[in-house]
């Protein structure tokens, strides 16, 4: 294979030239690759799967912050109303105090008693 079918495939994949740039590897190393195994070898899809990972951690951050400033803060504030609302109303509903008085107390009954003789 040539080089300028080399440099094209370097074209279409910006991920490699990053790792040159980085220092994991070298466009020597690339080029070999490329004309040993061809454009499909795995070695180029290690550095396109890293790739993807770090943009998939940088989206979750970001999809967190634009998450955060989508939210609108009067909506909100009139959820937390209504439920206080709703709050307050069951607690008129709902008479305060210990109402225990109706449910009798339970006293155990001795051992040698079983009729109440």
């Amino acid at each position: 294979m040539s080089k300028e079918t080399f440099k094209e495939f370097i074209k279409t994949k910006p991920e490699l030239a990053k790792a040159v740039l980085e220092g994991k590897t070298t466009y020597q190393k690339l080029y070999e690759t490329f004309d040993l195994y061809g454009k499909d070898s795995p070695v180029f899809s290690s550095f396109t799967e890293k790739e993807i990972e770090q943009k998939k951690s940088s989206n979750t951050l970001q999809e967190v912050t634009n998450m955060f400033r989508n939210i609108d803060l009067d909506t909100i504030q009139r959820g937390v109303t209504g439920l206080q609302k709703a709050v307050s109303l069951i607690e008129e509903i709902v008479p305060k105090g210990n109402n225990n008085n109706n449910i009798p107390s339970y006293e155990e009954r001795p051992i040698n008693r079983y009729y109440e003789d």
